[in-house]
């Protein structure tokens, strides 16, 4: 963990880099914004987040900074279930055969609602002025020290959670809590001067845990819906779960030392049968 390290300068470029990227998406933005430039906008704000966190407070404090970091709270928010419509409409065509009509034509009615609603906001950060970042005022040793510390911090936070989810697939919560973790720890390796090996595997838990969570969200919707929704599509999505949740226990076991960094990572035994009851 000691090796760890992020550059000021490199920071302070990377900041400025996505910051303006960030502000390019919002200026193009059409009224009615696609998944991935929803998608794109939510993972160019969170990047900018994360390193938001790894400035000094006198950074942070000042009141462009201040209201910069409202705005992009704003944004988070008004496209927060965007993203969980869209997630869930790309889930819900796998197993399209087996729902009941009308169930998709509802969801992209409502979709084209919400994305015009969400344009609203994401458009106020067009008005706002991304401060600048003046290297002058970073320290190399000091933005290391805190990176390091929210790595042990996450990384601390991720192993507590497996030790609740290996074994046990139903742990919902707690398996998309997870996923969160695993999320910033990757943003946060992105920043290291030297990308560490456990990146990649990193990048192997997201990917399963996200369709984890994509398939809990489509199953809750369909199950709120009733019984019109059509039973054997639960069981698809309940089938499909359960193979990804195997895919992550598999990519974990491979590799757990690497991905969180430490010795004590928890271990696993044998796994609990899966409940594929769409009840």
């Amino acid at each position: 963990m000691a090796a760890l390290r992020v550059g000021r300068k490199s920071l302070a470029k990377g900041y400025a880099d996505r910051t303006g990227t960030l502000m390019k998406m919002v200026a193009d933005l059409p009224d009615r914004p696609s998944p991935d430039e929803i998608h794109d906008l939510r993972v160019a704000s969170r990047r900018i987040q994360v390193m938001r966190r790894l400035m000094p407070r006198n950074v942070r404090n000042s009141q462009d900074s201040k209201t910069f970091s409202l705005a992009l709270q704003s944004v988070m928010k008004a496209t927060s279930q965007l993203r969980d419509m869209d997630t869930l409409m790309v889930t819900l065509q796998s197993c399209r055969g087996s729902l009941a009509p009308g169930i998709l034509v509802g969801l992209e009615n409502q979709r084209s609602d919400s994305a015009a609603r969400a344009k609203a906001t994401i458009g106020t950060l067009a008005d706002v002025q991304v401060p600048e970042l003046d290297t002058s005022k970073l320290r190399g040793k000091e933005l290391s020290r805190r990176f390091r510390k929210n790595v042990r911090k996450h990384s601390k936070n991720a192993s507590s959670l497996l030790t609740q989810v290996l074994d046990n697939e139903s742990k919902v919560v707690e398996l998309h809590s997870l996923r969160k973790e695993a999320k910033k720890l990757r943003y946060l390796l992105e920043l290291a001067d030297k990308t560490p090996a456990r990146f990649s595997s990193l990048t192997k838990w997201q990917d399963s845990l996200g369709a984890i969570h994509d398939l809990d969200v489509a199953v809750t919707y369909l199950k709120e819906v009733g019984a019109s929704a059509g039973r054997g599509a639960i069981l698809e999505l309940l089938r499909a779960r359960h193979s990804n949740y195997l895919a992550f226990v598999r990519a974990y076991r491979a590799d757990r030392m690497q991905a969180l960094g430490e010795a004590g990572a928890p271990t696993v035994g044998a796994l609990a049968p899966a409940n594929l009851s769409p009840a």
